[in-house]
Formats: structure tokens, C-alpha cells, sequence
């Protein structure tokens, strides 16, 4: 599910498209949407602890996956995560999907693991599977996040030939965290990129009119219009920042409200796309949309729910995208921005510092990376840093649209596509196997 559902998705693809062969194994969720595999089939069963095992095989965007459905109804229960017994769930697939290898006279050369709900495939396949048959494997481990499951992260450290996070920044962040701490030399941090096949601004049938770098204006002026129409906002030239974002206490909800409000101080319009897990923040941003409906009806939109038609038109016909997150270990929100032409204005952490160069204060640092600025960032967490960002981004549409349009063609133009990451893993998986 989300980013780590795209990551693996594009990570995939991109490493298939040179010319290596992946498989992806999952657990058989009942709550999938099927109709998303091509020719999903009956592949075979097995047997593993104490219950019959069907997998299922198909096409997921071009990549091969192997669904594992246990007849014990682990995974039929109406979510990927927050079960009670999800420790014990995922520690069942770990094991059944190392078993399917074995039985299935599987011979990879590097099992690729991802966050904590993987991490037990380390030590079972040290423990138990290096020995049956399993022997030229090679173990990486992918943090994605370390707010979730630090206990078994750290311990798929200690198994792991090698271990990335998803980005560099992020990477020392978490260095001194002791789950990382002792692992540091077989650790690094890798950038994740954007499926730019998925995130296309010419070639995306959720915005009305296809464009490039060379068109963006008007693109983006006809993606603006029918944003305004959709989400019932006065059709007008005006500075529009879009939100597109879990609500969650990672993602800085107090900075997001208080950008909100700035934004419609300074004459701004605001969508906001996103909803929260937990139903006490739901409930106050549902609060907050009424509040703002009756105060801003014509500058300010919440949509409180997922939505991926709505995200791209948001992505398109925003002028700036804010993602003010109190810690980010990658981030895919400001890519995608930059993919359509908006402009990211972020909080100084993790990939988000790797990502987005502030226009007047990292002109070097980007000129490092062969880069030009990008965006607009600040550091601390407090409501003074988003204005900082957010006013000299605001004043950048009000007295110089020529200057911001020449920057809008400039990050579209920027690569943050997997080309790059893509290889830099492909060293990883070679420096695991020596």
C-alpha cells in the first residue's frame, strides 16, 4: 500500500527493464482489486504449517506476482494491516513465501525485503532455508519507514547481507536509531525515483490537456480550470497550493492547517486531498472543511478521502505543492510535483532535502548534483518556517509569473525518474552476491 507499493511497483519494472528477472510474492488479500491483474490464475497448492496453501500468478503493470493464499484465512480479513495478530500473520507469509521458493524449485540470486511486515524472511532464510537448498540467495533489506516495527527491523539488520533506506539524508537520520546503529557499514541510502510511465503529464487521462515542458502554461492553466470546476472553487487566476497527503502526525498536520490559513490570507486557494487513519483527526479536518466552507467556499477545498483521478488533476493544475512532513524518509509527493510542473515547497528532512534546493539559499548545494534550484524549503517545525516557504512562494506568483513559469519548466525537465536508483541498486545486489 502506498508509497512502498509504488516503490516496489517501479523499482521492479525499472530493474526488469535491465534485462533481469523479478518476481514479486505476496499475500493474497481479500481485499485487493483483482480486476488490476491480468490473466490472475491457479498456479498450484502446498502444504506448510498445518494448512493448504494456494498460490495464484499474474500481471501486475507489466511484473510478475505470486499471490500466497493460506486456507487458514490469515489474509481474509478485510485490510493489509492493522489486525490484531498482524506480527503472527506476517510472520506466517515470511515463512510460506520462502517455503513456495524451496518447494517450487525457485533459485534467486537476491530476495529483496521491505520494511518490517518482510523482515522475518532475514533470519528464517539465515536460520533455517540457506541450509535446505536456498544456498546461493542473498539477502537486502529495505526501510522504508523505521517509525513501524523497529524490533524486527533491527534484527533483519543483523541478517541482511546489505540494507538500504530511501534516501541519503534519511540514512544518516536514522544512523544513530540502535536497530541501525551497529549495521552501519553494510547500509546506505539509495534515492527512490517516480514511475514516470504512471506520472506523465503528456500521456494522463485524469487531466484534460496533455502537455510537456514546452507547453506546460497551458496545460497546466486548462488542469487549473478544471480542478476549480471539480472541486466547486471560483474559476480564477489566483495562486493555488495542493495537499496531497496522509493525515497523519509524520506528515505535520498543525503546519499543514496553519498553511491553510496563510495561504488564504495572502488571497490563495487551497485543495487539500487526503484522509487520516486515525478518526479523531479525521473528525477535526472534517470540522475544519465545514468551518472553511462557510468562511472560503470559493478558495478552499477538503477532500477527505483517497482519491488517485483527483491526486493527478491536483498534481497538474496546482501551482505549488506543500509537503510540510516533521520527518520523511523519501518522499514520492514533491517528485511527482515537479514531474507536472508544480512547485515543491517542503520542510528541510530527509528525502525531502535531497530532493527539493531552495531558489535563493541552495543554488551551490544543487549546482553540486549538476542541478538548478527547485523549489522552496524551510527548517524548524513551528508555523514561522511553512511562512517563510510558503510567502516567498506566494510572492513569486504575484509579481513575477514569467520567472515562475521559466521554474516550473525547469523541474519538469529534471530526472527524478528509477534510471538512476535503478542502477544504484543493481551495484548493491552485486556487491551482496560477492
Amino acid at each position: 500500500v502506498g508509497g512502498l507499493g509504488d516503490v516496489v511497483t517501479s523499482l521492479s519494472r525499472a530493474v526488469q527493464d535491465l534485462n533481469h528477472n523479478v518476481d514479486i510474492i505476496l499475500p493474497k488479500y481479500d481485499c485487493l482489486k483483482f480486476s488490476d491483474v491480468k490473466d490472475l490464475g491457479y498456479n498450484r497448492s502446498y502444504h506448510w504449517g498445518g494448512t493448504e496453501i494456494k498460490v495464484w500468478f499474474g500481471k501486475v503493470e507489466g511484473l510478475s506476482v505470486y499471490f500466497l493464499e493460506p486456507q487458514n484465512g490469515f489474509f481474509s480479513k478485510g485490510c493489509v494491516y492493522g489486525c490484531n495478530n498482524d506480527k503472527e500473520r506476517f510472520a506466517f507469509f515470511c515463512h510460506a513465501a520462502l517455503e513456495f521458493l524451496l518447494q517450487g524449485g525457485f533459485h534467486p540470486d537476491i530476495i529483496h525485503c521491505h520494511d518490517w511486515s518482510s523482515a522475518p524472511v532475514a533470519w528464517l532464510f539465515k536460520d533455517h532455508y540457506v541450509h535446505y537448498g536456498l544456498s546461493k540467495a542473498r539477502i537486502v533489506f529495505t526501510i522504508h519507514n523505521l517509525e513501524f516495527g523497529t524490533h524486527h527491523i533491527g534484527k533483519a539488520m543483523t541478517y541482511a547481507d546489505k540494507a538500504t533506506t530511501v534516501s541519503h539524508t534519511y540514512s544518516k537520520e536514522v544512523a544513530g536509531d540502535p536497530a541501525i546503529a551497529p549495521h552501519l557499514h553494510k547500509f546506505c541510502g539509495i534515492l527512490n525515483g517516480i514511475d514516470q510511465d504512471i506520472w506523465d503529464p503528456f500521456n494522463d487521462k485524469f487531466i484534460p490537456v496533455s502537455y510537456t515542458s514546452e507547453n506546460l502554461v497551458e496545460g497546466k492553466r486548462a488542469a487549473k480550470e478544471a480542478l476549480q470546476q471539480k472541486v466547486g472553487l471560483r474559476k480564477s487566476d489566483l495562486p493555488l497550493v495542493g495537499i496531497i497527503t496522509r493525515l497523519t502526525h509524520q506528515k505535520g498536520i498543525h503546519l499543514i492547517k496553519h498553511a491553510i490559513w496563510r495561504t488564504l490570507d495572502r488571497g490563495g486557494q487551497v485543495v487539500l486531498l487526503g484522509s487520516a487513519p486515525d478518526p479523531r483527526i479525521q473528525n477535526d479536518f472534517v470540522n475544519l472543511a465545514n468551518e472553511l466552507h462557510s468562511s472560503h467556499s470559493d478558495r478552499a477545498r477538503l477532500c477527505l478521502t483517497y482519491d488517485e483521478p483527483l491526486s493527478h488533476l491536483i498534481y497538474a493544475g496546482a501551482d505549488f505543492i506543500l509537503v510540510p512532513s516533521i520527518f520523511e524518509p523519501c518522499g514520492l509527493t514533491q517528485l511527482v510535483a515537479m514531474r507536472y510542473g508544480s512547485i515543491p515547497v517542503v520542510r528541510k528532512t530527509g528525502g525531502l532535502y535531497d530532493t527539493v534546493f531552495d531558489v535563493d539559499h541552495d543554488k551551490e548545494r544543487a549546482q553540486g548534483l549538476d542541478l538548478e534550484p527547485n523549489g522552496f524549503s524551510f527548517d524548524g517545525a513551528d508555523s514561522a518556517g511553512v511562512d517563510y516557504a510558503l510567502n516567498r512562494a506566494i510572492s513569486a506568483y504575484y509579481d513575477g509569473r514569467e520567472w515562475l513559469n521559466s521554474l516550473c519548466k525547469t523541474v519538469m525537465e529534471q530526472d527524478w525518474s528509477w534510471n538512476r536508483p535503478a542502477l544504484d541498486y543493481m551495484e548493491l545486489y552485486r556487491a551482496a552476491r560477492k
